[in-house]
């Protein structure tokens, strides 16, 4: 695999991980609605469920934003293998 492939198919994983924080997103937006349906409903134990599952998906949003973010920078997707040498000839 040439080094333009890998690099085509590292920005398509990029990608795909965009879609999934933006269903995650589309997710978040359909439980708001559904925990005003439930307060509704007064179904109190399925708020509280609901609210953990939010902070939950929350959390993954910020960890694969984060990941996204350290790690797409041209300089930082390839692999260098320097350190390892180095450490080898020590």
């Amino acid at each position: 695999m040439s080094n333009l492939e890998a690099k085509i198919r590292l920005e398509v994983r990029f990608d795909l991980l965009r879609e999934v924080i933006t269903s995650y997103r589309m997710r978040l937006q359909e439980m708001e609605v559904e925990v005003v349906e439930l307060f509704a409903a007064n179904q109190l134990s399925a708020i509280s469920e609901c609210m953990r599952e939010q902070e939950r998906i929350s959390r993954l949003i910020r960890k694969l934003e984060r990941f996204i973010l350290e790690w797409e920078t041209a300089e930082t997707t390839g692999i260098s293998h320097d350190t390892k040498r180095e450490q080898m000839n020590t």
